[in-house]
C-alpha cells in the first residue's frame, strides 16, 4: 500500500462505463428542450439525473426532427449543481429552454433517431457509445407521444454552415437512394446563417474545450468501435510498456483498459455489487470536527487538547506530502502525545510511505495492542487482504464499516478514505471484474479530496490491468 505505485499513466476511472451501467438507475433531476421545438424542429434536449452525493450527470442531444436525427451529443458527468447551472446558462444564452417531463424529452430524442434511421442516417457516435444509456429503453413502459418529424411527412435536409460540400452531397445521395427522387426536400441555408447567431453551432454548445467535458472522449470512441479481439491484441502489445508510457500514451492505454472492461462486465452483476457497496459505504462524514476516536481516545481516557488534535492532522498531511519532513514532525509529536493510538497509526503510515520491511510486523503488533482503534484495525485488515489469498480465512471477513465504527453516527474523512482503500483491495484482490468495476463506479458517489481520489483510482486501475493480464492472455 505504499505510495510508490507507478501511477503516472493511471489517471482515470471511466465515466462512460458508469453512464452505460448505472445512469438509468439515477433519479431524474430535470429535463429541458428548446421552447419553440415544435416550430423549429431543431432542438437541444437535455436529461439531467442526480447522484446520491448531490452532484449531477447530464446528457445533451442536438436533435434534427426534419431529417438527420441526433446530430451531436455530449455529457457532463458527476458535476456539482453550480456547474450544471453554468451549463444551463450557456445553453439558455443560445436558445430559450423550457423544463419538460422526462416522457416528452424521451419521445423527442427517440422520434428523431427512428425517423432518421428510416433513411439510413445513424445518430452521432457519442449517442451510440454513451449518451443513449442516459435515456430509458424505448419500451411500452414509456408513454408514446406522437412527435411530428420531417416536412409534410417527407425528410427535409437543411444544410447548415458546418456541413461542407462533400458531406452535403453524401447526405443528398443517401436521400435519393432511401427516400427516392422527389420524395425529400433540400434547403441550403449555410450561407444565410451567421456564426454568431447559429443556435446549433456545435463549437459553441458542445464545446470540447470546456474543463467539464471529457478530454478523452475521442479515445474512448475509438475503442468502442473496435472488436474485442482487436482490442485484446492491442492490450497485450501495449501492457509490457506501461512503465515507459508518456502521459498521452498512458491515457490512451487506460481508455483501452476501460473499453475492454466494459466488454467483459455483466451489467446485472455489476449493479448488484454497486448497490451493496453503496449501501455499506454511505456513512455520514463530518469534516468540521476532529473526533477523539480519530486518535483512538475512548470514553474515560485522558482527553487531549484541540491543539494536539490539529497537530495530529498536520503531521498526517505532512507525511503524505513529504515523508522526510513528516518523519521529523512525527518524532516531535511522539514526545508530546504519549500512548495515544493515533501516533502509532502515523508511524505505520510513514512505514508504508517508505515501503519499510518493518511494516508487516509493526501492523500486526499494533493491531494486537489496539484492538478497538479503527484506523489501525482497518490497516491490519487491508494487510491481511493483500497477503491472504483465501479471504474467508481472515478473522472478521467480510468486513463491514460498522465493525470498525460501532456506535458512531459520523466518521472523519481520514477514516472514510482508509475504509474505501480496504474495500478497494477487497474488491481488487478478489479478481472479479464485476466487483472491481462496481467499486470504481461507486467512487463517483463520494466527494473525495483530489489526493485521495487519485490514490483510489490508481489502485482500482491497477487491479483492472492485473485482471486483464491474467484473464485475456489465452
Amino acid at each position: 500500500m505504499g505510495n510508490n505505485n507507478k501511477g503516472k499513466v493511471i489517471q482515470m476511472l471511466s465515466p462512460e462505463n458508469y453512464i452505460r451501467k448505472k445512469a438509468r438507475t439515477l433519479p431524474i433531476y430535470e429535463c429541458l428542450v428548446r421552447s419553440d421545438w415544435e416550430e423549429t424542429k431543431m432542438t437541444t434536449v437535455t436529461v439531467a439525473r442526480n447522484h446520491t452525493n448531490g452532484n449531477i450527470t447530464v446528457c445533451s442531444y442536438l436533435v434534427d426532427l426534419f431529417c438527420l436525427g441526433v446530430k451531436d451529443s455530449m455529457y457532463l458527468f458527476n458535476v456539482p449543481v453550480h456547474k450544471y447551472e453554468e451549463f444551463k446558462e450557456r445553453v439558455n444564452g443560445e436558445m430559450e429552454m423550457t423544463e419538460v417531463d422526462y416522457t416528452l424529452a424521451h419521445n423527442i430524442v427517440y422520434a428523431g433517431v427512428e425517423f432518421a434511421e428510416e433513411f439510413g442516417f445513424k445518430p452521432h457516435k457519442d449517442y451510440e457509445s454513451v449518451t443513449k444509456y442516459m435515456l430509458e429503453e424505448d419500451t411500452e413502459d414509456i408513454e408514446l407521444i406522437e412527435i411530428e418529424c420531417g416536412n409534410d411527412g417527407k425528410p427535409l435536409y437543411m444544410r447548415g454552415p458546418f456541413e461542407d460540400d462533400a458531406k452535403a452531397r453524401k447526405i443528398i445521395a443517401q436521400l435519393e437512394k432511401n427516400a427516392g427522387p422527389g420524395k425529400y426536400d433540400f434547403v441550403d441555408v449555410s450561407e444565410d446563417w451567421d456564426d454568431d447567431d447559429d443556435d446549433f453551432d456545435n463549437d459553441q454548445e458542445f464545446d470540447d474545450d470546456d474543463d467539464e467535458f471529457d478530454d478523452d472522449e475521442d479515445d474512448v470512441n475509438e475503442f468502442s468501435e473496435i472488436a474485442f479481439e482487436e482490442k485484446r491484441e492491442l492490450f497485450l502489445a501495449m501492457s509490457p510498456e506501461i512503465d515507459n508510457m508518456d502521459e498521452d500514451e498512458g491515457k490512451r492505454f487506460i481508455n483501452l483498459v476501460n473499453s475492454l472492461v466494459d466488454d467483459l462486465v455483466d451489467v446485472d452483476q455489476h449493479n448488484k455489487f454497486y448497490d451493496e457497496f453503496l449501501e455499506e459505504l454511505h456513512i455520514e462524514v463530518d469534516e468540521n470536527e476532529i473526533p477523539d476516536q480519530l486518535l483512538g481516545i475512548r470514553p474515560g481516557d485522558q482527553p487531549i487538547s484541540e491543539e494536539l488534535k490539529d497537530r495530529f492532522i498536520s503531521t498526517y498531511q505532512l507525511i503524505n506530502e513529504n515523508p522526510e519532513l513528516g518523519e521529523e514532525e512525527l518524532k516531535l509529536i511522539q514526545k508530546e502525545i504519549i500512548g495515544v493510538p493515533g501516533v502509532y497509526f502515523l508511524e505505520l503510515l510513514l512505514l508504508q510511505m517508505n515501503d519499510s520491511s518493518k511494516y508487516p510486523q509493526k501492523i500486526k503488533e499494533y493491531a494486537r495492542i489496539y484492538p478497538h482503534y479503527p484506523l489501525i484495525q482497518i490497516l491490519w485488515a487491508t494487510e491481511q487482504v493483500i497477503t491472504e489469498k483465501k479471504h474467508k480465512k481472515i478473522p472478521g471477513y467480510p468486513f463491514k464499516p460498522e465493525t470498525f465504527f460501532p456506535d458512531r453516527e459520523t466518521i472523519h474523512p481520514i477514516e472514510q478514505f482508509y475504509t474505501l482503500m480496504l474495500y478497494a483491495f477487497v474488491s481488487g484482490t478478489a479478481m472479479d471484474i464485476n466487483k472491481i468495476e462496481a467499486f470504481s463506479s461507486v467512487l463517483w458517489e463520494f466527494d473525495l479530496p483530489k489526493i485521495q481520489e487519485t490514490t483510489l483510482i490508481t489502485a482500482i486501475s491497477l487491479f483492472k490491468i492485473s485482471f486483464l493480464i491474467t484473464h485475456i492472455r489465452n
